[in-house]
């Protein structure tokens, strides 16, 4: 049960209303409300199972899978954080984060497929170009970048955190230039003035009409970037795994959530202290919808040798660090997750039927 689904499915249906007097829903931000409603609900269809161990039998519905849905993403979420964490390297790692700054984000909001794609190119090759140069690191990174679009009360607020190991790939790939310090990878200005001066130059040449929204002082001032030391990779890759597959808010996070608010529980960014906000009903789904991702709007993404395309770069790399690879057998997968039975808890289920689809409704 996810008590931030439930209330999201009962909401949506004024929402979704031809005559709601809110504001209009984009296409993205209907399909995943359409998606919230039917998620595990006969609408979807599903399968029977029996237990043979205590012969109950089990309705299964069917997830709708979508990423801005509460009840989904829990397994893509454990198997991309199993996938990232067998692949850490024997090197220090870093987070780096990107912060758009506060005149840009309305045009975020307005323009995101363009915005967020900008954001995502410009901040990683400013990482990259800085690490190429001699005095830095002197080669190629490896990077995965996921977007966030939301602060700590679900006010817009674009950056990207990357998982950056400590090293860099000299361009003849012979050697692994290992980052001078183990607390310390890049100068912060310098990513800062080149992700600046890339920004500005794309949105000026792809989008000038969204390029004269922004004011001159924005162009000249200093921009937020920020690395921290993240060990050995594990932690990090951890909490960014909570986002990888959902949206913004989880369920633990939710106070109360009646018809006409809902309260949520914060940390605050000076103090570190848990704080609590109340927002409308209104005012918390709009919150919520703005961080919808226009479809096919990828939230990760890879770059330099830990790019899909650059198997053998990083192959290259293991071999430079001497890398043990493990093969994994069938023997060392943990079972089905979804054989559980919910009642005696052993994986003994065994499907016996399916469920069909249920008629669509005249709000799809």
């Amino acid at each position: 049960m996810s008590v931030l689904a439930d209330w999201l499915a009962r909401q949506a249906p004024a929402w979704l209303d031809p005559a709601n007097a809110g504001p209009p829903l984009t296409p993205a931000q209907r399909r995943a409300l359409l998606a919230i409603v039917r998620c595990r609900t006969p609408a979807l269809g599903g399968q029977v199972y029996v237990c043979t161990s205590c012969l109950e039998t089990h309705y299964a519905y069917h997830s709708c899978h979508h990423r801005a849905c509460p009840r989904c993403g829990g397994a893509r979420t454990a198997e991309w954080t199993k996938r990232q964490t067998e692949r850490l390297l024997p090197v220090p790692y870093f987070l780096i984060t990107f912060t758009v700054p506060e005149a840009l984000r309305p045009l975020c909001a307005a323009r995101p497929e363009l915005l967020y794609d900008l954001l995502f190119t410009h901040s990683a090759l400013a990482l990259q170009s800085v690490a190429a140069r001699p005095q830095h690191l002197g080669g190629e990174l490896g990077m995965i970048g996921v977007l966030h679009t939301w602060g700590r009360q679900l006010q817009l607020h674009p950056h990207i955190h990357y998982i950056v190991p400590g090293g860099a790939l000299r361009a003849d790939g012979n050697k692994w230039n290992k980052s001078r310090q183990p607390e310390w990878l890049l100068p912060n200005d310098a990513l800062a003035a080149a992700f600046r001066r890339a920004m500005e130059e794309a949105l000026r040449a792809q989008a000038p009409e969204l390029h004269a929204q922004v004011p001159d002082s924005v162009w000249r001032e200093a921009w937020w970037v920020h690395t921290q030391p993240a060990g050995s990779g594990e932690a990090v890759v951890r909490y960014l795994a909570r986002y990888v597959s959902r949206t913004a808010i989880s369920d633990e996070r939710i106070l109360e959530a009646t018809a006409e608010s809902v309260r949520f529980a914060y940390t605050g960014t000076d103090d570190g202290l848990r704080h609590e906000c109340t927002l409308s009903a209104r005012e918390f789904m709009r919150r919520y919808l703005q961080h919808v991702l226009p479809v096919g709007l990828h939230r990760i993404r890879y770059f330099g040798w830990l790019h899909p395309a650059a198997k053998a770069r990083r192959l290259q790399v293991e071999t430079l660090l001497a890398v043990l690879i493990v093969v994994r057998t069938k023997e060392d997968l943990p079972p089905p997750w979804h054989l559980l039975c919910p009642r005696c808890e052993n994986f003994t289920l065994v499907r016996v039927g399916r469920l069909a689809r249920a008629p669509p409704s005249c709000a799809s």
